[in-house]
């Protein structure tokens, strides 16, 4: 089901990997925000250790990696961030931002750019700034204010 919409849908967002696909059985949900906080409300906490390990990167290999692994989760966690007012839920990053620049037209652009690198991964260093010293902390702040943050869990 990657890339598919599903508007009130069950929670189901992959294909079963083994068996029958029991989605249709399951309950039916509406996004809210407690789903999207409790889903990525704690963005803030990952950034420190973004910013440590973007330091740290010596090599175009870690740089890329880390590049990916934090656009995939900002774009994620972008979607999650409006997710309750556009009433369902997609895996695909091109989809997530665009959605996301719907309700967020001043970083529609940087959403998009951060698409493109959980696909594409780089190893430039400035976009590893733009989406750790920029972005993310503004869409966690928003975050905060819209959803919340998540609960500490033991």
């Amino acid at each position: 089901m990657s890339g598919t919409t599903l508007a009130s849908s069950s929670p189901a967002c992959a294909p079963p990997l083994l068996g029958d696909d029991l989605a249709d059985q399951l309950p039916r949900y509406r996004p809210t925000p407690l789903l999207a906080r409790e889903t990525n409300g704690d963005l803030s906490l990952a950034l420190p250790g973004w910013r440590r390990q973007a330091v740290e990167a010596n090599t175009d290999q870690q740089r890329k990696t880390l590049s990916q692994v934090v656009a995939r989760r900002i774009v994620r966690t972008g979607f999650t961030l409006i997710m309750p007012r556009w009433g369902g839920w997609t895996s695909d990053l091109t989809q997530s931002a665009e959605a996301f620049g719907l309700h967020y037209p001043e970083r529609a652009e940087q959403m998009r750019r951060a698409a493109v690198i959980g696909r594409t991964p780089s190893p430039v260093p400035s976009v590893l700034r733009e989406l750790i010293d920029d972005l993310g902390p503004w869409l966690a702040a928003e975050y905060a204010v819209v959803h919340g943050e998540k609960a500490v869990r033991p």
